[in-house]
């Protein structure tokens, strides 16, 4: 099982991104998520990682997919991504930019997220997000990184008994 989740949470043509206060990647703008907690699905994980993080009360979030990871030296790891729709009832969602602990919340349009030239934004994210938002699909993006840079993002078609467990 990985550790980590991540989603990306949709309102029209923008997502919410968190620029991140704390490492790893520090300044850049990412989705929300964090660790999965002992005893929890990666489903359950994602719901509680956005509320708390967002004041967001998701009830539904499409999971599409994994990214995993290889770093030097030898290092592994790796995500579950899911990508919701903002609930209407959700006014937290209104009033941002936003402060938090975990670093600034503010709305993204999806082409400033996805544009592959730009910085502000995790190379890999760039790589990933573009299919996931397009596709339904659900697909492994190993990556492989050295010395923090990201050197190629292999999109790995899941086999459907790996996708029943990740819900």
């Amino acid at each position: 099982m990985l550790k980590y989740n991540l989603c990306f949470i949709r309102r029209g043509a923008e997502l919410l991104m968190l620029n991140r206060a704390k490492p790893p990647l520090v300044g850049l703008w990412h989705g929300v998520g964090g660790k999965l907690e002992p005893g929890e699905t990666p489903f359950e994980s994602v719901l509680r990682e956005v509320r708390e993080e967002t004041g967001i009360t998701l009830n539904e979030a499409r999971f599409s997919g994994v990214v995993t990871w290889e770093s030097d030296p030898g290092e592994f790891g790796g995500m579950y991504v899911y990508i919701a729709e903002l609930p209407e009832d959700n006014a937290e969602a209104l009033m941002l930019p936003r402060e938090t602990v975990e670093g600034t919340l503010a709305w993204k349009t999806v082409e400033w997220v996805t544009r592959p030239d730009n910085q502000g934004v995790p190379a890999h994210v760039r790589q990933f997000l573009g299919p996931m938002l397009a596709s339904a699909d659900c697909l492994d993006y190993r990556c492989k990184f050295q010395e923090g840079t990201l050197l190629s993002c292999d999109p790995i078609p899941l086999f459907f008994d790996r996708l029943l467990a990740m819900k």
